[in-house]
């Protein structure tokens, strides 16, 4: 039995597995989609059940991905997306949990069915990330993805934001402004998305600085730290800026967006082809 237990955890999860994962997602954004137009039905807590039992089946996958390369699964574009997906999601059941603040299910289980699907068509069997000797940089890669995820919720939030925004202007109340959340709550859990980001993106760019200052200063490095950089000082300006009330409502939500470009530059040349 324990041969069999064995045998079995040494196999890698098929791609198929990924994608009937993203299936799951994209079942849980098309529930959530209807529940908001009929919320008195049973739909919504369907839609919220079945969206934390994803995010549960999403993290068991992973971990047995991690265990079976004895390694952190982010040594792969493919492994990058799917670790954005269960932080995406996780963030959304744990501001559910604990702010009682609901990011709009619909899209971020959406987002994650996109990246579950494209981890799927890209394959994540691949060898161990090598981190031999450097029990730090487990804690830069895990901080940055972490800071990537609040950044790509961040993103989402300021989206509906925006949208939201415009329908009131306009006085238009149905359709798909009437399944977002309301203007308050999304503007408060903003501020809270970009300064957890950017305690995260912080951490992880000391880290990684002076395990590049301690090596041989490689210039491959450099352009994936000057972007990281880039893309932290333009999240302290717009938190600062917030805080000092320069930027409210639709100019902060604005500001976020725009923060995203930045970003998304940076994660792809943190990615292992892009060494």
């Amino acid at each position: 039995m324990v041969l069999m237990a064995s045998e079995i955890a040494s196999r890698p999860i098929p791609a198929d597995s990924w994608v009937g994962c993203a299936a799951v997602f994209l079942t849980v954004a098309i529930l959530d989609w209807f529940a908001r137009r009929n919320p008195s039905g049973s739909l919504p807590k369907a839609s919220l059940w079945l969206g934390r039992f994803a995010w549960v089946l999403l993290t068991a996958m992973l971990s047995y991905q991690g265990l079976n390369r004895h390694a952190l699964p982010i040594a792969t574009p493919a492994e990058v997306l799917l670790t954005i997906a269960w932080g995406l999601t996780g963030l959304v059941v744990l501001l559910d949990l604990t702010f009682d603040h609901r990011l709009p299910i619909w899209s971020t289980n959406g987002t994650a069915a996109i990246c579950l699907g494209l981890a799927g068509f890209l394959g994540v069997a691949v060898p161990p990330l090598d981190t031999a000797g450097k029990p730090l940089i487990l804690m830069h890669i895990g901080a940055a993805v972490l800071a990537y995820c609040l950044l790509v919720a961040q993103a989402l939030n300021s989206g509906a934001y925006l949208l939201q925004d415009r329908a009131l202007a306009r006085r238009k109340f149905g359709g798909i402004y009437a399944l977002l959340p309301s203007l308050v709550p999304m503007d408060r859990i903003g501020r809270q998305l970009m300064g957890a980001a950017v305690w995260m993106l912080g951490l992880s760019l000391v880290i990684g600085a002076t395990d590049w200052a301690q090596r041989d200063l490689a210039l491959v490095a450099l352009p994936k730290l000057a972007a990281s950089l880039i893309t932290w000082l333009a999240c302290v300006y717009v938190l600062v800026q917030r805080r000092r009330h320069h930027l409210l409502g639709a100019e902060f939500a604005r500001a976020s967006l725009l923060i995203a470009f930045p970003a998304a530059l940076a994660l792809f040349l943190s990615l292992p082809l892009a060494r």
